[in-house]
């Protein structure tokens, strides 16, 4: 799936590792800043190196929606 970082600029990613099962996470906006608007988030797993063990490229992905924290929101669970 090729979708556009500014199409998801409001979503983190998260990549978990094939290789070992290593999972690390992106904000969307801070990729943005590192590339450009037009990288697509199959590119971001493409050049993704696994931090423990070094693999590049072999993940899986997942667009996750960043929560809404601040002063008028409650952890979720705290009704």
């Amino acid at each position: 799936m090729n979708i556009k970082l500014s199409a998801v600029s409001d979503k983190r990613i998260d990549l978990t590792c094939s290789a070992c099962g290593h999972k690390l996470s992106y904000k969307i906006a801070n990729l943005m800043l590192t590339t450009s608007d037009d990288t697509t988030t199959h590119e971001v797993r493409q050049r993704a190196v696994c931090r423990s063990c070094g693999v590049r490229g072999d993940n899986r992905y997942q667009l996750v929606q960043l929560a809404l924290y601040g002063p008028l929101c409650e952890p979720l669970g705290n009704a």
